[in-house]
């Protein structure tokens, strides 16, 4: 990311240079012309923006001028230009307090103006403060404001804009799947745009997020589709940029001769661009490639090469870097000493600049050279240093996701997001929600993995003794690897056993089909295990039917529908509750009983139909999703309450519900898992319309043809695109 940096930073030099004539032309006519009010004051705050970043006390000064004068002949745009170059001052010299206050009288400003097309760029400067102070919820709220702005005056430009920053923003969040998500959907905008240059950025942008997350072969994969593009539109500066980050992803791959490839165009790139900083970065490239290759003596030469090259003044981590890759050369060579002194220098830029990743890359330095050494004592103490730095650095990315959720929804629950529809803040709010349950899934998984390795490391020092450590620590590592690894299979074992369980709590398809001889079943979970589940029992003489979509997916969701299982067969067996609306409210009241005395608001959505034998009538209870009757070729929506089974503001008791039918309709249940699909030429979602016509169309065809009609739509749709919910379908033909 360093490097990135380095890059963008002497492209913003080069940008420098070409603004000159055009500061110098606002200049000429400030000096010498004689113009309206109105122009004098547009002039004012352009020099201003065009040399903040050179000068921050002249942009300033320009700005009060430009502000002085917009507010005495009422000029509202000069007053908010101002303004806002004021705001960007405040930025520079470290006082986001004030460029927050600065923003906000903007968005006033803005409204009473009665330009709220204009409101995208406030809004996006504000998030753009927040996230550089590090309040990360803070700036995708107002980012997200930002883009809903653009895309409601259809600001194209603007969206791609939003949703870049966006993309950041959920990445430095550690929200890695959302991060791709929204990069995803810039791609589908730029269809649009027809922009290469976008194109390759958002590729390049997908590509360090696999590459934060060490997924190695993905991040390959499209850094290639980035350099490809910029390849062809022959942009040296971006290429320039992709090629180094393939050097590196194709050493880590394992493809030392693209590698090779790549360091060949380094070359090429770095005679054309004649710049110390670039050339440093190929000498370090070349250092690293012939040290995985055996070449050592060439490794050291590059590595000193690197060193004379780099500015250590100007960029102190990648001087921090070339020391450790110097180590590493000596290490290879057997050169202990003047390799421990090399990683020691490059431990106190690290503790320096404050990267607990590359520091505790530091420490597994120091554990390789006092191994190679023969001093156990010491690298054993540098090991255990490198692996409790690596637990700490995974515990507080945990933490950040979750605090950055959490700050979400309490920014949710105070109504900031005042122009949401209450149907979308809802959506918003579950979204969250989900992701707040996937990512505590995660935590306990984790977690788990850490205790593994700290029981392992604990194992390691009850069983080392003196006499025979070199063999014992050789054995421990690979015993703790291999425990590591055992201890991952069990865990997705344990899923895959839990899926068992879950489908045997699901209903009995011979079951149903002995009640219901015309039915069929789509249920295909979005994870192994699923929180959409169907399910179905009978009890004097009436049988019950329930679809339901339980709050979250995977392991989170699976746990809710194992829960709202039994509550339902508790219900309708032990408690020989008969009405459906009533079985809702006992499965709410549990729910509210033993999982929401904290405020958590997880339970279900979802329909129960009750067939009575004796009286013929069917009745059911609905909670968000609705039942479809389909007949004669036309379809009818029956009603459901708008409450979830579970806490909510809304406790009123659940409707009793009625459905007059005739031999031959088509009853439908369905989750939102198979209208929530984004896929088709635009990724769009598939939506309700789309299912409902599709359900019309093929009603009169038998059940087995239905069901594989269903799932082939289903899966054109979404085509390469992740599956992003569960999906539960149920077609019931009445006979």
């Amino acid at each position: 990311m360093h490097s990135l940096l380095t890059f963008l930073f002497s492209a913003f030099l080069l940008a420098a240079l070409a603004q000159t004539e055009q500061i110098d032309s606002i200049r000429k006519r400030l000096r010498f012309e004689k113009k309206q009010d109105t122009l004098r004051a547009f002039d004012m705050n352009e020099l201003a923006f065009q040399i903040v970043d050179y000068s921050v006390d002249s942009a300033q000064l320009y700005s009060r001028k430009a502000l002085a004068l917009s507010r005495k002949i009422g000029y509202t745009n000069g007053i908010i230009d101002a303004r806002n170059v004021q705001g960007i001052v405040y930025r520079l010299t470290n006082q986001p307090e004030k460029a927050i206050r600065i923003y906000e009288e903007n968005i006033v400003l803005r409204r009473k103006q009665g330009r709220l097309d204009r409101l995208t760029g406030a809004y996006s400067n504000l998030g753009s403060v927040y996230y550089e102070t590090g309040d990360n919820a803070r700036a995708l709220e107002f980012y997200l404001e930002a883009y809903d702005n653009a895309v409601k005056y259809k600001q194209t430009d603007n969206q791609m804009i939003m949703l870049n920053n966006l993309g950041v923003a959920y990445k430095m969040s550690g929200l890695y799947e959302k991060a791709i998500e929204t990069f995803r959907k810039g791609l589908v905008l730029n269809k649009q745009l027809n922009d290469d240059f976008q194109e390759a950025q958002l590729y390049l942008n997908i590509a360090t997020v696999y590459d934060q997350r060490n997924l190695v072969k993905e991040s390959y994969r499209y850094y290639l589709h980035s350099y490809a593009i910029f390849k062809k539109s022959n942009n040296l500066r971006q290429l320039s940029m992709v090629v180094y980050n393939l050097t590196i992803s194709s050493r880590e791959a394992g493809d030392y001769k693209a590698a090779a490839a790549y360091l060949q165009e380094m070359e090429q790139i770095a005679s054309v661009l004649k710049e110390d900083d670039y050339s440093s970065l190929l000498a370090q490239s070349k250092a690293n490639y012939y040290g995985l290759i055996g070449k050592h003596r060439e490794a050291m030469a590059e590595a000193d090469k690197a060193i004379q090259l780099a500015d250590s003044s100007y960029d102190l981590f990648q001087y921090g870097m070339l020391l450790m890759t110097k180590s590493n050369c000596h290490l290879n060579l057997k050169q202990y000493a003047e390799a421990l002194h090399y990683s020691d220098l490059g431990q106190a830029i690290m503790e320096r600049v404050g990267d607990q990743t590359q520091l505790a890359n530091c420490y597994t330095s120091h554990y390789e050279i006092y191994k190679a050494m023969g001093d156990f004592k010491t690298a054993l103490s540098y090991f255990e240093k490198a692996r409790m730095l690596q637990e700490s650095i995974i515990s507080d990315e945990f933490d950040t996701k979750i605090a950055t959720l959490n700050s979400l929804n309490e920014l949710d629950k105070k109504d900031k997001q005042i122009e949401l529809s209450k149907k979308q803040k809802q959506q918003v709010e579950t979204e969250n929600r989900r992701q707040a349950i996937q990512l505590i899934a995660s935590l306990v998984i984790g977690a788990l993995v850490l205790i593994l390795l700290l029981f392992s490391a604990r194992a390691y020092r009850l069983k080392k003794n003196a006499n025979d450590l070199l063999n014992t620590q050789k054995q421990e590592i690979e015993f703790q690897k291999h425990l590591v690894d055992e201890k991952q299979k069990e865990i997705l074992d344990s899923i895959h056993y839990a899926k068992r369980i879950q489908s045997t709590l699901l209903a009995n398809r011979a079951f149903i089909d002995e009640q219901l001889p015309e039915n069929f079943v789509l249920f295909k979970p979005k994870d192994i295990v699923s929180g959409d589940f169907y399910w179905a029992t009978e009890k004097n003489d009436k049988f019950y039917l329930a679809v339901c979509d339980s709050t979250g997916h995977g392991v989170p969701g699976a746990f809710m529908s194992l829960l709202n299982i039994s509550f339902l067969k508790e219900a309708v067996v032990d408690k020989n509750i008969a009405g459906p609306h009533e079985i809702l409210n006992h499965v709410r009241t549990k729910l509210i009983e033993n999982i929401s005395q904290e405020g958590a608001r997880d339970g279900m959505d979802g329909i129960v139909l009750c067939f009575d034998r004796t009286t013929g009538k069917l009745t059911y209870a609905a909670s968000q999703n609705r039942p479809v009757l389909v007949r004669n070729g036309e379809l009818t929506e029956y009603p459901a309450d708008k409450m979830p089974v579970g806490k909510s503001d809304n406790l009123q008791s659940f409707s009793l519900f009625s459905i007059e039918t005739e031999p031959g309709d088509m009853i439908f249940l369905y989750t939102d898992g198979y209208a929530d699909q984004f896929g088709g030429p635009k990724g769009k979602k598939f939506k309700y319309r789309q299912l409902e016509e599709l359900i019309v169309r093929n009603a009169g065809l038998s059940m087995e043809e239905q069901q594989e009609k269903l799932e082939t739509a289903f899966e054109s749709w979404r085509g390469d695109l992740e599956q992003v919910d569960d999906v539960a379908v149920v077609g019931i033909r009445i006979t």
